[in-house]
This record gives structure tokens, sequence and C-alpha cells, in this order.
């Protein structure tokens, strides 16, 4: 029987996998869905919203997920607690410059000299920061940016002992990203597409030893992964998305190639998604048996 159940579960990610194929290779998807991004909420005060990237990193990599200066904690009636060590975030050092520049009028074509005022970055500074677990004082407003109802899979990650968190976007670019030495996922967006990627950078990661940084391979197999789960739940209106982003990351520009790509890796794709539905089915059956012994507990208690 369970080799039944496996047997019917392989058939239906290959026909998945098969249809997301025909697809890229024929440019023959449905219409894309816009996408959007996680926006900071009124009375979200977290300085690190408006950091880079970098310093976001930073501060990951100081176990914290608020940190901030020693005026910034005063202004939020926090102190600093005596002996607590900062830790530095990089800040641009700019610097203005006037230039002469000459303009040309399109339609009369005479040149005039202007002076043009530009600001460059010449270096950076470090800033001390503190963790908000080495400040007391006055609480910080506790917002939320899950989604009124979770994406599917959810039990899945919780059951690969992940902690997903959504923010607000920390750029106009990253939508997700997946820390492999904290088992954490950072969301900045609702998009069921970047939870199902970040996830399967996960479960990929049970089986090889993932790379740091923005790996082809490993982001390949993640978004097909994506692509592939997607089309399992009924998720629509990514597809060209996905493509658009394995695309970005493969050795050929065309569609055949890319493909070519994707059917090179697409056995830790398979395998990627059934660590997944497995780890689903363990919560779920966990979930099943808690159920069954409270209600055999209230009929004990009932029949007493």
């Amino acid at each position: 029987m369970k080799k039944s159940t496996e047997d019917k579960r392989d058939i239906i990610i290959n026909d998945a996998a098969y249809k997301l194929l025909k697809m890229f290779e024929t440019g023959h998807m449905p219409v894309a869905v816009a996408r959007t991004m996680i926006q900071k909420q009124a009375g979200d005060s977290k300085p690190c919203h408006n950091w880079s990237l970098g310093n976001n990193l930073l501060m990951i990599a100081n176990n914290t997920e608020d940190a901030r200066g020693f005026k910034q904690w005063k202004e939020v009636d926090r102190h600093v607690t005596k002996g607590a060590k900062a830790f530095y975030i990089l800040a641009p050092i700019t610097k203005k410059i006037t230039k002469k520049e000459i303009e040309v009028d399109k339609t009369t074509g005479k040149e005039t000299e202007v002076e043009k005022q530009k600001t460059f970055i010449k270096g950076f500074r470090g800033i001390p920061v503190f963790n908000v677990e080495d400040t007391t004082g006055k609480p910080l407003p506790e917002i939320n940016y899950q989604p009124a109802e979770l994406p599917p899979l959810w039990e899945a990650a919780k059951e690969l002992g992940l902690d997903v968190q959504y923010k607000p976007a920390v750029n106009e670019s990253t939508y997700g990203s997946f820390y492999f030495m904290k088992g954490k996922i950072e969301l900045y967006t609702h998009d069921t597409k970047t939870f199902f990627h970040e996830l399967a950078h996960a479960a990929h990661g049970t089986f090889v030893e993932l790379k740091g940084g923005q790996d082809p391979k490993q982001e390949i197999v993640a978004e097909m992964s994506s692509a592939v789960l997607m089309q399992m739940y009924d998720v629509k209106g990514f597809e060209k998305h996905n493509f658009d982003y394995i695309k970005s990351y493969a050795k050929s520009n065309d569609s055949a190639g890319v493909v070519k790509e994707i059917m090179g890796v697409l056995n830790e794709v398979e395998k990627t998604v059934e660590i997944i539905l497995e780890h689903a089915r363990t919560r779920e059956k966990d979930q099943q048996i808690v159920i069954t012994k409270n209600q055999q507990k209230t009929k004990i208690e009932l029949e007493r």
C-alpha cells in the first residue's frame, strides 16, 4: 500500500514537471500575476527596515531581529544594559561635487554650459548598534505581517524545524531568504511561490551540502521545485516568473537550452519535492494522533 502511494505521488510530480517543461519550451504560459511585496505598517519603527540587505544580514548573524544605536533606543524609551557589546553596521560616506556640463537643446542644437551637483560614495564608516535583547524599558509594539491564510505546506516547514517569518521588504528585488545555518526563512512577500522556493532550499539541503550565496544550480532546483509544487497545489499565474527566474541562472538564453539545464537537475527536484510532501504527511499524521487521543480522552471522561 505504501509503495502504491509513493508511485502515485511520483507520477503526479513527474506530470507536473512535464507540463511545466512543455510550457517553458513553447512559451505558452498563463498570464503572469503581478507580484507584491510586504510594506511596513504604521507603528513599525524598526530602523533596520531601511538598512541595506548587507546590514540586515549582519544583524541576523548577531542573533537578533532588531538592533539600534544608543540614541535610537532612548527615543523609544528603552536603555542599553550595562556591559552590552555593540556590533557595527556600515553607513556610506558621501561627498557632493559640482561639475560643469554641456547641455544641447534638442530643437535648436544650441549648447549651454550648466553646473550640476552630483553625490558619490567615497567610503564607509562603522556605526555601533545594540541588540534588542540587550535593552530594557518600554515594550515595543508587535506587528504581525503573516497573511490571513497561511500557504499550503506550512506544516512541512514546521516539521523540517524551520522558523518562518514574514517581514517588510528590505529592497525592491529580494522576495525571500533562507539562512541554512540558522534554519530560518524570511519572506518579504505573501506569494506562495517564494515560500515554496525557500522551503525547497531547506529540503534540498537535507541531502546535499548547500553552498553560500546564489549558486546557479541550487537556485534552479529550488525554483523548479517551487514551480512543481504550485502545479500540484493549483497555484496559477507564476509560470512565467518561474521560467524567467530559472533563465536568469541558466547558462543558456534560449528556451531549449533552459529546459535542457532543468532536465539535468530533475532528479534533485523530484527528491526535494518528495521530502517536502513526506514531511507534510508526517505532520498531518502526528496531528491526527493527537486529535484521536484527545477524542478518546473525552470519551472516557464522558463515560465516567
